[in-house]
């Protein structure tokens, strides 16, 4: 998990200098939305392969322009840092109440939706 969190932090700080210089207005501006629905970002598994469709997405956009794939990648990184916090705040809640109603047993009365509902869906949009 921390090498994962490595990774994203190391393709931010990667892309900073390219987002801070302000250079946005080279041409015409697209951006891309990328769903994450359907996947689980409080897990690994979930991040790898939303950082995988944003590559794509990236080089959709940029073709082989390395400072734009870096000011696209820079783009990403606040609402992906927002989605995964979510889905892992999701994720802590979903948890604690099953263990509140596992710890009552019978003396609670059960919801009647058993289940947690699935974390709202996200997505990513890319600027260049």
């Amino acid at each position: 998990m921390a090498i994962r969190s490595g990774i994203w932090l190391a393709m931010a700080m990667a892309a900073a200098p390219a987002a801070a210089s302000g250079d946005w207005d080279r041409g015409e501006r697209q951006q891309i939305v990328v769903p994450s629905a359907g996947l689980d970002l409080s897990s690994e598994a979930g991040i790898d392969i939303l950082a995988a469709r944003i590559d794509r997405a990236v080089r959709r956009i940029c073709a082989h322009d390395r400072r734009c794939q870096d000011e696209a990648w820079a783009s990403t990184q606040g609402q992906v840092a927002r989605a995964i916090e979510r889905a892992r705040t999701w994720r802590r809640l979903a948890s604690e109440r099953a263990a509140q109603l596992r710890a009552c047993r019978d003396r609670c009365t059960r919801p009647a939706a058993w289940s947690a509902p699935p974390p709202p869906a996200t997505t990513v949009i890319i600027i260049r």
